[in-house]
Order: C-alpha cells, then structure tokens, then sequence
C-alpha cells in the first residue's frame, strides 16, 4: 500500500503569498480541524479509491468534479477541505475550505472559483506551500493575538 503525500495549494496575488486551506482552518474550532485533518489522514493511508464512507469523503460534481471534499458537520454548520487527489503523484492537495450553514448552498461563483484555484495545481511546477509559508503564518499570528 502506498501512502500518499500532503502538499498545500498556495494562492499569489499582488506578490503575497496565501495558504487558503490552512487559514480556513486556523478560524475554526479545534474539533473541525481536527475531524477534517484526521479524515484526509485516513484516506490517504487507505487511498481515495478504496475509501468507501461518502459521509466524510467524497467526490464533487459539475464544475469541480475533480475535486473531493473531507466532509465534517458541527450542529447546524457544514465544514469542508476541498481536495485534488494526484494519482500520478501519489499526494493530495488540499486546496481551500468552506463553511456553511445546513441545508444552504454557496453560490455557483464559489464553485468556479474554487476549480480555478485547484486546476493550477496541475501547472509544472505547481504553486505548493514550503515550510516558509506557514513560517510567515504563524509568525503573523504571534504578532496580532
């Protein structure tokens, strides 16, 4: 069984560089990034084609149907890790988070953002996070408590 690699999709603009995913997940409580986290660690120890609980992983459909989503729900509030399985590479990459209310839907804008982003991490070479980018992270967080 391989085990799959975890990189994080990073995002530029006006020369800044930014973590979607992982500052999604500094601003959630504790037990969210924690499911979430714990739930790409499973199946990427297991691979995405052999997990079969579509109540916490799954395909997505239409416009990011190259996406899958680590799926985790606390009351009332739905929160996702939006992820791009690299089957060539062996890693997953995980690309950006959302959260919203049960039983809402985010706009269709929302969606063809989020493929846009994903899809450059098929560029050569793809804009990954380095250890420096969540450095500045969470030296920026030291400095604005």
């Amino acid at each position: 069984m391989v085990l799959w690699s975890i990189e994080w999709l990073v995002r530029t603009e006006g020369g800044e560089r930014e973590v979607p995913a992982f500052s999604f997940l500094l601003v959630q409580p504790a037990a969210v990034w924690t499911q979430l986290l714990a739930i790409v660690d499973a199946v990427r120890t297991m691979g995405p084609d052999r997990w079969r609980d579509t109540t916490s992983h799954d395909s997505m459909h239409g416009v990011c149907a190259q996406l899958h989503e680590a799926r985790d729900r606390h009351g009332q509030m739905l929160y996702r890790l939006y992820l791009r399985w690299q089957r060539e590479h062996h890693r997953v990459v995980i690309v950006d988070g959302g959260a919203k209310p049960n039983s809402t839907t985010l706009p269709d804008s929302f969606y063809k953002d989020l493929a846009a982003f994903a899809a450059t991490a098929e560029l050569n070479p793809p804009p990954l996070a380095t250890a420096d980018d969540f450095a500045r992270i969470a030296l920026e967080l030291l400095a604005d408590p």
